[in-house]
Formats: C-alpha cells, sequence, structure tokens
C-alpha cells in the first residue's frame, strides 16, 4: 500500500510539474536568438555577421518591436550600372551613436545579416543592432566579443536592416525625412524598418515593393518618418514616400534625406544656428532639375546628383549612367559625414555599401575604413 501511495504521489507531482513548466514557457520571454553567433569581421570590432535562423514572425518578436522599436536613419544613396551592365545601388547609412554615460565618443554596432524564413526570399542585408537597444551598454564596438554579452537582445534584429537584397535582386533602403511643423508624425517609429523587412521577405521587384504598400500591416502614416529607396535586377528604381498619408512614387537614381516629391525646400536652422543652407540644381534655363522638398542632406544630394550626370551612357536614350564600382565608391566617400562635418549637421558615416542587383551581393566597407571591404552573396556566403 505505501509503495502505490507513492507512485500515486510522484504520478501527481509529475503532472503538476509538466503544467508548470508549461505555463512558464507560455509567460516567460524566449529569445530567437539566442542560440545563434555573432562572427567578428574587421579588427574594430563595428561590423559583424549573423545568420538569424529563428522566427521573428513570432507574436513575441512582433509584440516587442512594436513597443520599442525605433530606427532615425541618415544617409546618402544613389543608383547606377558597372561596366559590365549590371545594376548596382550604393548607399552610406549615417548615425552618429554614441557610447554611453560621459564617454561621448563615436562609436556603432552593424551586422550582415542573413535571413532566411521559410516561405519567402532568403535576403541579405546590414542591420545597426544599436537600434535595438540605444541603453545597452554591449551593443558598442567590440560588444558582442565582450563577457556577458547575450544574442538575446538581437531578436528584433531582422527589423532594424537599413538596407539588403532579396534572392529577386530586389534591394530596398530606408532613409529618414524630418517632419514640418503642422505636417503628420510618423506614427510608429520602427514601421519603416518593419516594411522594408516585408519587401525584402515577399517581394521579387519594385512593382511588388510599390504594391507592398497597401498590403502590408503597416500604413503610410506609420512610416512617413522615413522614404524608401527600391531597386531591382532589372534595372527598375523608385522612391517612396508618404507625406501626411499621401503615397509618392518619384523615378529618380539619388537621395538623401528630404522630400523629393514636394517642393518646399528651406534652409535647416537648429536653435537659431543655420545648420544646412539649401541648394537646388537648375538647367540652363533656370528650372529645377528635381523636386526640392523639405529636410535635409541637400548638400550631400548636389554632391552625387552633379557627379552622376558627368557618367551618363549615351548609348541610352533615357538617363542612365554606367561607371566602375571603384568610381562609384568614390561618388560614395565624397558625400560622406563625419566629426568634421559640422557644417551639413552632425552625423557620422557607420558604413558605406554596393550592391549588385544582378549577382545580389553586397560589400560592405564598415566605420570608414576603406581600406577592407566584406562581401557576401544572398546565401551569406563570405566571398572575400
Amino acid at each position: 500500500m505505501a509503495m502505490k501511495s507513492l507512485m500515486k504521489r510522484m504520478l501527481a507531482f509529475r503532472r503538476v510539474f509538466l503544467i508548470v513548466l508549461t505555463a512558464l514557457a507560455l509567460i516567460l520571454p524566449v529569445s530567437m536568438a539566442e542560440e545563434m553567433t555573432l562572427s567578428r569581421l574587421d579588427d574594430d570590432g563595428y561590423l559583424y555577421f549573423m545568420d538569424y535562423t529563428g522566427d521573428y514572425y513570432s507574436p513575441r518578436v512582433i509584440d516587442t518591436l512594436r513597443s520599442v522599436g525605433y530606427v532615425d536613419p541618415g544617409c546618402s544613396s544613389f543608383f547606377t550600372y558597372n561596366l559590365d551592365g549590371e545594376p548596382i545601388t550604393c548607399r552610406n547609412y549615417d548615425f552618429p551613436h554614441r557610447v554611453i554615460g560621459d564617454d561621448q565618443t563615436i562609436t556603432g554596432l552593424n551586422i550582415v545579416l542573413h535571413c532566411k524564413p521559410e516561405g519567402k526570399y532568403e535576403s541579405i542585408a546590414v542591420a545597426d543592432a544599436v537600434w535595438c537597444d540605444q541603453n545597452d551598454p554591449m551593443l558598442r564596438n567590440g560588444g558582442p566579443d565582450t563577457e556577458g554579452f547575450s544574442t538575446a537582445v538581437l531578436d528584433m534584429l531582422p527589423y532594424q536592416c537599413m538596407d539588403g537584397i532579396n534572392e529577386k535582386g530586389l534591394f530596398v533602403s530606408i532613409m529618414r525625412l524630418d517632419i514640418k511643423d503642422g505636417d503628420q508624425p510618423g506614427k510608429m517609429g520602427v514601421a519603416s524598418s518593419m516594411l522594408l523587412r516585408y519587401m525584402l521577405d515577399d517581394c521579387a521587384d519594385v512593382e511588388e515593393a510599390v504594391a507592398k504598400v497597401d498590403t502590408a500591416s503597416v500604413t503610410p502614416e506609420d512610416w512617413q518618418g522615413c522614404h524608401f529607396f527600391v531597386t531591382d535586377a532589372a534595372g527598375n528604381h523608385v522612391v517612396i514616400e508618404s507625406r501626411n498619408g499621401e503615397v509618392s512614387l518619384i523615378e529618380i537614381d539619388v537621395v538623401t534625406n528630404f522630400y523629393l516629391g514636394s517642393d518646399d525646400m528651406q534652409d535647416s536652422a537648429r536653435k537659431g544656428v543655420l545648420w544646412e543652407e539649401a541648394v537646388g540644381m537648375v538647367d540652363e534655363s533656370g528650372e529645377k532639375l528635381y523636386h526640392f522638398g523639405y529636410g535635409h542632406g541637400y548638400h550631400r544630394f548636389v554632391t552625387l546628383a552633379s557627379q552622376l550626370v558627368r557618367y551618363q551612357d549615351k548609348r541610352y536614350k533615357e538617363y542612365r549612367t554606367l561607371m566602375p564600382e571603384e568610381t562609384a565608391l568614390i561618388l560614395l566617400r565624397s558625400a560622406l559625414q563625419n566629426q568634421y562635418t559640422e557644417a551639413t549637421g552632425t552625423s557620422f558615416t557607420q558604413y558605406s555599401v554596393i550592391y549588385n542587383n544582378t549577382h545580389r551581393t553586397v560589400k560592405v566597407w564598415p566605420f570608414q575604413n576603406y581600406n577592407t571591404a566584406y562581401m557576401f552573396d544572398v546565401t551569406g556566403a563570405q566571398l572575400q
């Protein structure tokens, strides 16, 4: 009798234990990234690689993202062709992250991210990991190599990508826009990078990416603090922007941080001090060559646009440009920002990239080190 009683108590305890475990599994947060590893690429720890194998569509990740996610990407980008006639998309990603506390040294932690979600397109992208938690002192250069670092903080990383390309050759990047007094602000700080992820995962070309604007779970009112530069393997390229909920599509080969579908350009001032003098481009008759709307980045835009026109490919009736990739990098470097560019805003170029839409590759130069590049294809394989 004693043995039977003991067995009953043990079985009852086992049932209770299993119930508790099940409840804990539902209640406690489980990291999608905790089993994943980061591979350091550069000597200074500004660039890493991660193969993200978790389910970033899980409700837990999405709920966390919506509650704390935020991005603020400044940048310059342009589209051209290389000497083999392949479309390439070039971009500087700018933001002056600072070390937390008294040390205000500019820092950064960017991650080349490979994703292959089930039933969706494979992609390679570059993410700014600092946006996962701006207050985490380990999210800085070299942080992942520090004792105690947990990749659990990177659960949201697929939604912190600033640019990327998928297996179909679709490139997407996001760039910040200033909101003018009286205009509607964006409703969700991370909505732009969420839509970038949805485009990479679900869209094969520019046409499908444009259609995604109307079908995604985030609305134009959510992400109108940024605009998108989208290009594809067929050479299509467009800027998508939303202002006061109205979506504009602008076929253009260069973009920075002002509205390209508007004409309300004005000088930028901060605390009564001129921050950037508005500069436009006109033709011989004085007509504007582009729309220049509210924002900033006019200097960088003119710097790139005025150089691109020198590389026009005259074999085609429509305007298109052609240049060696080495020249494309020179153009990017002409528009970079650093601690000495106070006249055009206090920012910093975290990395420069050239994406090849034909070969579905990305080449990254981290933290203004142009002596070494890191190249990956869309499968996550490092090519150099």
